[in-house]
């Protein structure tokens, strides 16, 4: 559906569990999302809930994450409503597997996904949260243009608040 220079993102399939299972199973990745999800059926459940969300909202959802050289898979990313409900902000985020931390990926995935709900949904801003102590989601979303507004209590915590107007990032 969408590529970089070093990535294709297209919406998730469900014979992508095993990758996505692998990501949310690792303390380590979830480390500033949630606690890591061991019970396969739990992490299927949450599959099928993001399917049905995009039935609904087809422009909006998971995306998987391969590299174009050799398919792959890097991580997930997600332009979606806060808390998957029509009418809260467009939110952008990403999981990526520990291999391919530091090479640039989020950054290179949450410009494209910015670009698209800009330009194919429409969103006149576009919002980001982090874990506080997550510095480095936190640079990823500053140079991504993303500026940091305070802290929001969301998904049972509370986290750094980012947003980004349609205007400003263009600019």
């Amino acid at each position: 559906m969408l590529e970089t220079e070093r990535l294709h993102i297209r919406f998730f399939k469900d014979t992508d569990f095993d990758d996505i299972f692998r990501l949310q199973s690792d303390p380590e990745t979830m480390r500033y999302i949630r606690a890591a999800e061991t019970d396969p059926a739990a992490v299927r459940m949450r599959m099928s809930a993001w399917e049905k969300y995009h039935a609904e909202n087809p422009d909006f959802g998971v995306f998987t994450v391969s590299l174009k050289e050799n398919g792959q898979f890097a991580g997930y990313a997600v332009l979606r409503h806060v808390d998957f409900t029509p009418g809260k902000e467009v939110e952008v985020g990403y999981t990526f597997a520990p291999e391919m931390w530091g090479k640039g990926f989020a950054t290179e995935v949450t410009k494209a996904l910015l670009h698209y709900g800009f330009e194919q949904i429409g969103a006149a801003e576009i919002v980001a949260f982090t874990d506080p102590q997550n510095a480095n989601s936190q640079h990823v979303l500053a140079k991504c243009g993303l500026q940091f507004v305070g802290k929001r209590q969301v998904y049972e915590g509370e986290s750094n608040f980012f947003v980004v107007k349609r205007t400003d990032f263009y600019t």
